[in-house]
């Protein structure tokens, strides 16, 4: 019998989608601690309901792998909704008109920390520049999807 390698891989999208329906998608860095974090849970060293946060800063230095926190945090919620298509994981937060406006840089996932800012652990970071006004209500939409080869 020959032995064929296996891998596993995640790749991280982000959909930050308008009122008006533009829509604008970037790739992600899954952080080294967003990786252990994961291990983490498929063993049940942490629990599955951990909450998990949506930050927004307004650093620019390139997302790194060994990132645990955003350059320059300046906003963070806890998402809206979580849920699963086979193997993708969706994590959805919704910006209504009169929060987080303004320019942002740097948007990352934060799990098992609080509305306290770089809390918890970072699980992926983006470094794209998205902008929002009051007028608008933004759904920001992060996607998780494993491959195995």
């Amino acid at each position: 019998m020959i032995a064929v390698p296996e891998s596993i891989a995640i790749r991280g999208d982000w959909l930050f989608t308008y009122e008006d329906g533009m829509v604008i998608e970037a790739k992600n860095l899954i952080t080294q601690a967003g990786l252990n974090l994961l291990a983490s849970l498929l063993i049940n060293e942490q629990s599955n309901s951990l909450p998990f946060h949506l930050a927004m800063g307004i650093g620019t230095t390139a997302a790194a792998a060994g990132d645990t926190k955003l350059q320059t945090e300046t906003f963070r919620k806890i998402v809206s909704a979580k849920s699963r298509q086979a193997n993708m994981a969706r994590i959805r937060t919704f910006l209504l008109s009169g929060e987080a406006n303004g320019n942002f840089n740097e948007f990352g996932i934060f799990v098992a920390g609080t509305d306290a800012k770089d809390s918890g652990t970072l699980l992926n970071r983006l470094v794209t520049p998205i902008s929002k006004t009051a007028q608008t209500v933004l759904t920001v939409e992060c996607r998780l999807t494993f491959t195995a080869g």
